[in-house]
């Protein structure tokens, strides 16, 4: 039988280290300029609308991230977005 003050020490360790969120793509906007992005991998990249268009630069830091399934997030007025080279 294992000590209970063992498995206190392990949850108090997993609540000062929290994994890393793997499943939310982290993308910092406008890093190579107004309106291209770095994704995780540092890799440019810009957001464009379902119509093809590429989203005005001024709103790449109100894209969330797969709120629409995978790959597909939304701008802040709630439309699809896809990520897609420079």
């Amino acid at each position: 039988m294992t000590d209970p003050s063992v498995w206190a020490a392990m949850a108090q360790a997993r609540q000062n280290n929290p994994q890393p969120n793997y499943s939310q793509p982290q993308v910092t906007p406008n890093a190579y300029g107004l309106g291209v992005n770095a994704d995780q991998y540092g890799r440019p990249s810009t957001y464009q609308l379902q119509n093809g268009q590429q989203l005005d630069p001024i709103f790449n830091q109100g894209v969330k991230q797969n709120v629409y399934g995978p790959g597909v997030g939304q701008d802040q007025f709630g439309r699809p977005v896809y990520n897609s080279p420079p």
